[in-house]
């Protein structure tokens, strides 16, 4: 009996025991990579060598491809380098290089087919149409890799996505960077997408680009020297945090350009010199909070199908034209009923010293309000007579050309979380003694004039009787 007992108890102890995953080198030689994933079992690793490994390769089990350093699949340039279409697969340190270039095949560096957890870890790709392109892969994670593409920076026509996305839900993009793509990376049906601590820039288009994509978050990311930082396209509920959108500057480049996208999210993010920070269309109830916007030509370009949205707690510095709308009636508003905006061009009075302009300040100059219509006439922005209307337009308030206004506009800018100091811009307001001390002056000096023009023809009359009395 009690050997019996024990047999049984190693039977069960075997049962239990997992199979011992194994190790499969391959080295850098013709088809021996592909021998080695065609061999390996679930929870293999297939390790290649230092060296060049032809491709392409498939991996159609749960395995991890892990390369050695100096370790290349090169995919000659003809079709994909490497086919994944099992979930739970992990590729991680290594370099892929030499896609195809037929759009039609989508020739890409990594294709990820109906496979969901798939992980990419410390990737390379280089000469690749597409970077990734995934379809129906659901959790997959990017993490720590480098893709670089084809495409010009600017130039839209070109083809391939360094990240494309479809009917894929929950993917985490961290760590990443994209450079030279259509798109840096580009989102289709793919909700709750996590995009975070990446570079995307130099693209021929967009550095990230979203159709009908919900529950999205970008934050921690830089994009740079496109044709639009992230271009949001009937996709809601999305949060954009502590990005920074910078130097995307042409024609009509944009910072970040929202296209019938509702209830987002728009948190201490960095827009500086970009052709255009901000461009809205058909987008309602988005928070634009804690941003800084800084020595743009516009800050934010707002068409009349805009509704709801809030402004508040912004620094708007050195921008050609802060705000600019076609609609004289409108319900965004700029300050949500605690805290305004900082407005570099403004010229606030805080006579009680509370850090709040003791006058409401509107954004819209008339002539933003005309050069939104006609683009052209930016070439008259720094003439005399657009200053003289500046000023028309501070004295009489009936020429404003719209009913937007910032009822509560800081005096100085705020620190602004996430994005460090605040950033440096007018003379903070000075104490109320300072003030009243000025206007005291400048009375001053109007009466001594009033008493010189008075006193002038006096004096010159008794000089005149003097010399008069000399001669004779």
């Amino acid at each position: 009996m009690r050997v019996l007992a024990l047999a049984s108890l190693a039977i069960l102890i075997a049962a239990a025991s997992p199979a011992h995953a194994r190790v499969l080198h391959a080295p850098a030689s013709p088809g021996a990579a592909a021998r080695a994933l065609a061999a390996a079992q679930p929870g293999d690793t297939v390790s290649l060598a230092r060296g060049v490994h032809p491709g392409p390769l498939a991996v159609g089990r749960a395995v991890t491809l892990r390369g050695e350093p100096g370790a290349v699949v090169d995919g000659g340039g003809r079709l994909t380098v490497l086919d994944v279409t099992s979930g739970g697969a992990t590729i991680e340190d290594l370099a892929l290089r030499g896609s195809g270039a037929r759009v039609l095949t989508v020739d890409c560096g990594i294709h990820v087919r109906q496979a969901a957890g798939v992980v990419l870890r410390r990737v390379r790709l280089s000469d690749v149409l597409y970077g990734v392109y995934a379809e129906r892969a659901d959790g997959l994670v990017i993490e720590d890799c480098s893709f670089t593409g084809r495409a010009r920076p600017g130039d839209e026509n070109g083809a391939g996505n360094g990240i494309h996305l479809w009917y894929s839900h929950g993917a985490t993009v961290s760590r990443d960077t994209c450079a030279r793509f259509l798109d840096g990376i580009y989102l289709s049906f793919a909700n709750r997408t996590r995009v975070e601590h990446s570079v995307l820039e130099d693209a021929g288009r967009y550095g990230l680009h979203t159709m009908y994509c919900q529950d999205g978050r970008v934050a921690d990311s830089r994009f740079r020297r496109n044709v639009a930082g992230c271009a949001i396209m009937f996709s809601n509920h999305l949060r954009l945090e502590r990005n920074e959108f910078a130097h995307n500057r042409g024609p009509r480049t944009y910072g970040v350009l929202l296209r019938d996208c509702s209830a987002g999210e728009f948190t201490a993010n960095r827009m500086v010199d970009n052709t255009i920070a901000m461009f809205m269309d058909n987008s309602n109830r988005n928070h634009i909070r804690d941003n800084l916007v800084q020595d743009n030509g516009w800050g934010v370009l707002l068409f009349s199908s805009c509704a709801k949205n809030t402004f508040a707690g912004n620094a708007f510095i050195n921008n050609d034209y802060p705000v600019a709308l076609d609609m004289r009636r409108s319900d965004n508003r700029f300050d949500d009923g605690e805290h305004g905006n900082f407005w570099s061009e403004s010229a606030p009075y805080d006579l009680d010293g509370d850090g709040v302009s003791d006058v409401p300040y509107s954004p819209v100059s008339a002539f933003a309000f005309v050069s939104k219509q006609y683009p052209d006439l930016a070439i008259l922005a720094r003439s005399p007579a657009v200053a003289a209307l500046a000023v028309a337009e501070r004295v009489i308030p009936a020429l404003r050309p719209s009913e937007a206004v910032d009822r509560l506009p800081m005096v100085s800018p705020p620190a602004l979380g996430g994005l460090g100091a605040a950033p440096e811009a007018a003379a903070p307001s000075r104490p109320v003694w300072i003030v009243a001390l000025g206007f005291a002056a400048l009375a001053g000096l109007g009466v001594a004039g009033l008493s010189r023009g008075a006193l002038d023809p006096l004096a010159g009359g008794l000089l005149g009787r003097l010399a008069r009395r000399r001669a004779a």
